[in-house]
């Protein structure tokens, strides 16, 4: 079987909508019933390590991305928006940043802004322990550290839709 120039392109654009999904932004599916989340203990910038079993008690938002994937750069401003908005210690984001240099990274985060960790996979351990196969893929975790939706691709952060599903995690009670 032989594959066309316009068989290749077909298959490329498929395999880049796969890895990089350009989706509808805005959309967060609800996780039912909620589950436990996997392990996170990464490094950030300044090499301080974050384990996501500490912060028990918070909404914790993760937002895995590589600055090679336009649909991850895109997102990051509503990102930063939204934790501007929130202004709450009641919300962590991590940004975990998929198999790139320490340098890169920190220069595109200082570029952008980012007003979060950014967390270093080098190895993609916690990657392959996420299932990640789409950037940017995000993950909102209640407060007792069940996650409660998910989004595959990007996601408009600052949105009402977005901001209400936050606002949502974040008022009910911790035991």
């Amino acid at each position: 079987m032989t594959i066309t120039r316009k068989g290749y392109g077909v298959i490329f654009g498929f395999l880049l909508l796969l890895f990089c999904h350009m989706g509808n932004a805005g959309w967060l599916e609800a996780v039912n019933p909620p589950t436990l989340t996997a392990k996170i203990e990464l490094n950030d910038l300044n090499k301080v390590q974050h384990n996501l079993s500490e912060a028990k008690g918070k909404v914790v938002l993760i937002n895995f991305w590589a600055s090679w994937c336009p649909p991850c750069i895109e997102e990051m401003p509503s990102l930063i928006r939204l934790v501007e908005h929130m202004k709450t210690d009641d919300l962590q984001v991590l940004a975990v940043n998929v198999n790139e240099n320490r340098n890169r990274v920190a220069r595109i985060a200082s570029k952008l802004g980012f007003n979060f960790p950014v967390l270093l996979d080098a190895t993609k351990s916690v990657t392959k322990d996420w299932r990640i196969t789409v950037y940017p893929s995000s993950f909102l975790i209640d407060k007792q550290g069940f996650l409660r939706f998910k989004a595959i691709g990007p996601v408009e952060w600052d949105s009402e839709e977005s901001i209400a599903q936050v606002k949502q995690l974040l008022s009910e009670a911790y035991p």
